[in-house]
């Protein structure tokens, strides 16, 4: 089936056009107009099933799809809801409406955005592989967020099945803002921190932090070592055990831990002091998100702040553009970061550096 842009491109007219003819808006339209328009829609079969002739845009909806794996609920992580609130509010402001799904694979997200009426989708939580692939077999408008983009040509053969071109994406400055507060912490007098991640190897933002962590330690002549780097598993109970571990085994061996979000930061303070391992006395935690658990953490959370809002906003705004088929150079939007220092983290002396 064409899409509206492609129809829109072979009558020489704008998408917008052709979309008031589907919705039903034609009563400023010339009577030759709709009906070349409509003997297009009917020529490639484009399903408007379950329309009146009277619809309205509202029927027309975004999908949005959150890969939070199988045991998350999207609505009680903070940065999903706060995310989730933001697209759903400029979403509306174009007058139409949001459809919601945690997908688990590639199969569930197209099924997603299958429906006549879904007009395009912003998609979180995916890989870049994943996204290259979605790209070329949902032919509706996507915008990815957090699926940075950087250097996959270089991770994948040019035989793959899908060309690795570029796609858009609504980014934040990851690997600034792990460098920000790893070089914090070592200007603190930290020399072993460790590295706490949701994914192995990390993935798309995660793996911007990760570089990010490696890099700051590389400028001040730290070396870094696999074992410094900790998988937490996406089971509570595991993740615990691995949490509860570290504090036995490895806790007096650093004096600082990074942790990919806040969520896993403030869980992690919490098994520590269980443990006999407080925070900051005998160890500093940072994470990364600046949500409600940074503020609630007690110490509260040395972290780098971001803003769900504004990605969502931006979310929507570049994909309306698709949907017009507004011409517009953005394909990747960085938006920044910022160091947030509160409680949880303290300067050491040399010798307790450990390293």
């Amino acid at each position: 089936m064409a899409t509206i842009k492609q129809i829109a491109e072979e009558l020489g007219i704008s998408p917008t056009t052709v979309s008031n003819v589907i919705n039903g808006r034609t009563g400023k339209m010339s009577a030759e107009t709709r009906e070349k328009i409509e003997e297009a829609l009917c020529k490639y079969h484009y399903e408007t099933a379950g329309k009146s002739g009277g619809a309205a845009a509202e029927e027309n909806m975004i999908a949005v799809g959150f890969c939070m794996g199988r045991n998350k609920n999207v609505m009680t992580d903070p940065f999903c809801g706060e995310l989730l609130g933001a697209i759903q509010k400029a979403v509306k402001s174009y007058g139409r409406y949001i459809v919601l799904d945690v997908p688990e694979t590639e199969e569930d997200l197209i099924r997603l955005c299958a429906p006549w009426n879904i007009d395009g989708a912003i998609v979180l939580g995916w890989n870049p592989e994943q996204c290259a692939r979605l790209q070329q077999k949902i032919n509706k408008p996507l915008v990815f967020i957090d699926s940075c983009f950087e250097d996959m040509e270089a991770e994948h053969s040019m035989e793959t099945e899908y060309s690795m071109e570029a796609y858009d994406n609504i980014g934040l400055q990851d690997y600034e803002g792990a460098f920000e507060l790893i070089s914090y912490l070592l200007r603190l007098g930290h020399r072993n921190i460790a590295f706490f991640s949701d994914q192995e190897p990390p993935m798309a933002s995660n793996r911007e932090r990760f570089r990010g962590y490696q890099d700051a330690l590389k400028a001040f002549g730290v070396p870094f070592s696999r074992e410094d780097f900790y998988f937490l598993p996406e089971n509570k109970t595991m993740r615990h055990e691995v949490l509860r571990q570290f504090a036995r085994k490895n806790g007096k061996k650093y004096s600082a831990a990074f942790f990919i979000s806040d969520y896993y930061a403030n869980e992690a303070i919490t098994v520590f002091y269980s443990k006999g391992l407080n925070v900051p006395d005998d160890i500093s935690v940072v994470g990364f998100d600046d949500n409600i658990y940074a503020r609630l953490s007690r110490p509260a959370l040395t972290t780098v702040r971001q803003l769900p809002e504004e990605k969502g906003k931006q979310a929507v705004e570049l994909l309306m553009k698709r949907i017009r088929g507004e011409e517009s150079p953005v394909r990747s939007l960085t938006l920044p970061t910022e160091l947030i220092v509160r409680e949880s983290t303290k300067a050491v002396f040399p010798s307790e550096g450990r390293r």
